[in-house]
């Protein structure tokens, strides 16, 4: 199995006279890959959790464009959590990392930029066991 990577990257961020322009590129040094979709998580009710789940293929940075949540990232063996609360920093996230966003502002807007699009049925692992099954012999986290 290829090693499995997360790691935070920085998002293009210019100031401008009459405010900041931040920018998202794909390929090009922002995001490690083509961006075939983005989506945005907003409005998550207090104390609740999104995620909890690993793609099996997708990879994605994440993106808080306003607010902050803590993003609980599993190999696994080991979990890194990341406080995400400013948006010139994104968090790539490679397929077969379990992921767990908790702890949400309530403006939290969290933009996910994603390598494919989306397929229903067998994209994710919705249940920690059968992750973990699934890995087989996994590599820990850098």
């Amino acid at each position: 199995m290829e090693d499995r990577r997360c790691f935070l990257v920085d998002v293009k961020s210019v100031w401008e006279p009459d405010g900041r322009l931040l920018v998202v590129e794909g390929n090009s040094g922002t995001i490690p890959f083509d961006i075939k979709r983005i989506f945005w998580v907003r409005d998550v009710t207090k104390h609740a959790q999104r995620g909890q789940h690993a793609t099996k293929k997708t990879k994605l940075v994440l993106i808080p464009v306003s607010g902050s949540c803590d993003v609980a990232v599993n190999d696994g063996f080991n979990e890194t959590v990341y406080h995400m609360d400013d948006s010139s920093t994104g968090l790539y996230i490679d397929a077969m990392l379990w992921r767990t966003m908790k702890n949400f502002t309530p403006d939290c807007v969290m933009m996910a930029v994603c390598d494919r699009i989306y397929s229903p049925g067998d994209e994710t692992f919705e249940n920690f066991e059968e992750y973990k099954k699934a890995l087989g012999e996994t590599k820990k986290l850098p």
